[in-house]
């Protein structure tokens, strides 16, 4: 299929050949952010997934603003913890076992939902370039094909030939821009949709170990 469809970009105008370069750019970076994304998204799970299982070792212990002082893996569970322990040191419970006010259950609690949503863009980073290319790859295809078949039409009123020999190689090379443009289009939608639902599953673990996080402090430290 190279061959021919190299040769048949060949026959086609300048319009056409640009913008087969351009979505051949389009492609190899859409690339290069899957394959980018889909390797920090697996570190993320991995480091997220090792985390938790540090925290529920020793909960109680965990959730002690001194352990601010520990240093651990650069992950979405662990900036979200250090997020809740720098409100809980914020507060009157530091260094002591007075039990949490419902003042400061709500601040701790909006704390910890700041740090999600921090970090969800931070995981979605990039996401958007896939979804745009997905949706507007097509219709620069489309673009170039209507393009092209308008030339070759106009070029048939010209010679006067209606044959389909006349016809079919401008048709033919318009077309593969919409080919090209299907080619860009699919692998992004995909690895924008599986990327996606790894963000989203990243994210329901970290609003679940926030609630977590919330209980533990609850059950640390009293309540009032």
């Amino acid at each position: 299929m190279g061959t021919g469809f190299l040769a048949t970009v060949g026959q086609s105008g300048f319009l056409g050949k640009a913008i087969v370069v351009f979505l051949f750019a389009v492609s190899i970076y859409s690339w290069a952010v899957i394959v980018y994304k889909y390797g920090v998204l697996k570190r993320a799970g991995k480091r997220c997934a090792a985390f938790h299982r540090t925290f529920r070792e020793d909960p109680e212990r965990m959730v002690d603003p001194r352990s601010r002082s520990r240093k651990f893996d650069d992950s979405p569970y662990a900036r979200v913890y250090e997020a809740g322990l720098e409100e809980l040191s914020l507060g009157a419970a530091t260094g002591t076992r007075r039990g949490l006010s419902l003042v400061e259950v709500d601040a701790l609690e909006r704390a910890l939902e700041r740090a999600v949503a921090d970090q969800v863009m931070d995981l979605r980073r990039h996401l958007i370039a896939l979804a745009t290319t997905a949706g507007a790859a097509p219709f620069v295809g489309l673009f170039g094909t209507v393009w092209g078949i308008m030339k070759a039409f106009a070029a048939m009123s010209v010679t006067g030939s209606a044959s389909i020999g006349s016809v079919a190689p401008g048709v033919s090379a318009a077309l593969t821009t919409t080919v090209a443009g299907l080619a860009v289009a699919i692998p992004a939608l995909v690895g924008y949709n599986y990327l996606l639902s790894k963000v989203r599953a990243l994210t329901v673990g970290m609003e679940s170990f926030s609630s977590e996080f919330i209980t533990t402090a609850e059950r640390s430290f009293g309540s009032q």
